[in-house]
């Protein structure tokens, strides 16, 4: 090994957690050459590994291509995904070695090349250098890595850049525990102080002959719902005429396994008592003139459902003067990779559009409005 200033290193002990993991993967192999590399990178990402959490990042091995078995046998790499920065490449070197060998397989889509020395017991391993890319053929004499003393600055560096290019991102988990942003108002201190020229209606479900004052109208409809759930028992469908509507709806919506019954029940509770903890929070947000002149305005409602999952509405409404939607303006959702989950488009008197959708916690997410070529996004984590 070429370096000789010892201050650049890090020693990371090998514990039998490493030589344990190494082995279980090793062993799901059966070429000799196959069975020594894997060992040897899964030795050197473990410690990769302990370094960025010693530093207090969040490594996610379980989700790195070198955790699979089947990416493992047909390539060399030894990658490590680090959550909001990216992915690294950990490189193992055998003691006498003068130079950093990187498989071609590793020469794309990383923030950096790690070279982890292994000594002759393996009882350790040397983090001695990196290098932030590479180029063909992939052989790096150890003399020209950068030294590893230099890496805390080159990650705070990649992360300001992350920062910078990353959009803002709504964390709807945190509304369920009452922390919005100031951007995001109640859908009734929004309308208090919005111009919006048609009232403010749930027309998915409520006609104009619905007395939401008449409590025999309210449990009719309310039985109504009960009786058209889908997937319920004779029983479960029997509305229970001891409770008061608001009690049978928060009732109905904590139980029914019907999606389209859960949230026409949300609809009915917003209108009666909208800050019942039974129905989905919800907020809403301005998206300014930015399309074709036209301001929209984007609510967002988040529900916990029995099974753990979150359920998700967005609808988009006009503001100002314009008591419809401008025909063709579309509301678009998108998953984290970008592929599109709902789209709904505009008729020529819809004064909203809407979607639903489910998720898990975590699940990230993107609402696009768009009009023509004029469009708004909006990003979200659930």
């Amino acid at each position: 090994m070429n370096t000789t200033n010892t201050t650049n290193l890090m020693t990371i002990p090998l514990a039998s957690e490493a030589h344990s993991l190494a082995q279980v993967y090793s062993k799901q192999h059966n070429r000799p050459e196959k069975v020594k590399q894997v060992y040897l990178n899964t030795l050197a990402i473990y410690a990769v590994e302990h370094y960025f959490r010693r530093q207090g990042f969040v490594p996610d091995w379980e989700g790195s291509d070198s955790r699979k078995v089947i990416v493992q046998k047909f390539l060399d790499i030894a990658d490590l995904n680090i959550q909001n920065l990216g992915k690294f490449e950990c490189r193992p070197i055998l003691p006498g070695a003068d130079i950093l060998e990187i498989p071609c397989e590793a020469w794309d889509e990383r923030l950096g090349y790690i070279a982890v020395q292994l000594t002759q017991s393996l009882q350790e391993a040397i983090l001695i250098g990196f290098v932030p890319h590479v180029v063909e053929p992939g052989i790096i004499p150890l003399s020209q890595l950068r030294a590893f003393a230099e890496l805390p600055r080159y990650l705070s560096q990649i992360q300001n850049k992350n920062v910078d290019a990353l959009p803002k991102l709504v964390y709807l988990e945190n509304w369920l525990n009452n922390i919005f942003d100031s951007s995001w108002q109640t859908v009734e201190e929004f309308f208090s102080t919005k111009t919006y020229n048609i009232a403010f209606r749930n027309h998915v479900i409520l006609t104009e002959s619905l007395n939401l004052n008449d409590k025999d109208s309210l449990k009719e409809f309310v039985a109504s719902l009960y009786a058209n759930q889908r997937h319920a028992s004779s029983t479960e469908k029997i509305y229970p005429t001891q409770l008061e509507p608001v009690t049978a709806l928060s009732q109905l919506i904590n139980s029914t396994q019907d999606d389209e019954t859960r949230w026409k029940a949300i609809e009915l509770l917003w209108k009666i008592k909208p800050n019942h903890p039974s129905a989905a929070t919800r907020r809403i947000t301005d998206l300014g003139m930015q399309l074709a002149g036209y301001s929209i305005a984007l609510m967002v409602a988040t529900l916990p459902k029995l099974d753990g999952r979150r359920g998700i509405l967005l609808r988009v409404y006009p503001m100002g003067n314009q008591p419809y939607l401008p025909p063709n303006l579309k509301l678009i959702g998108f998953d984290e990779t970008g592929k599109t989950l709902l789209e709904v488009q505009a008729r020529s008197q819809d004064n909203y559009i809407q979607f639903r959708f489910n998720a898990d916690p975590g699940d990230k997410f993107s609402v696009q409005v768009a009009l023509g070529t004029a469009s708004i996004t909006e990003y979200f984590m659930v």
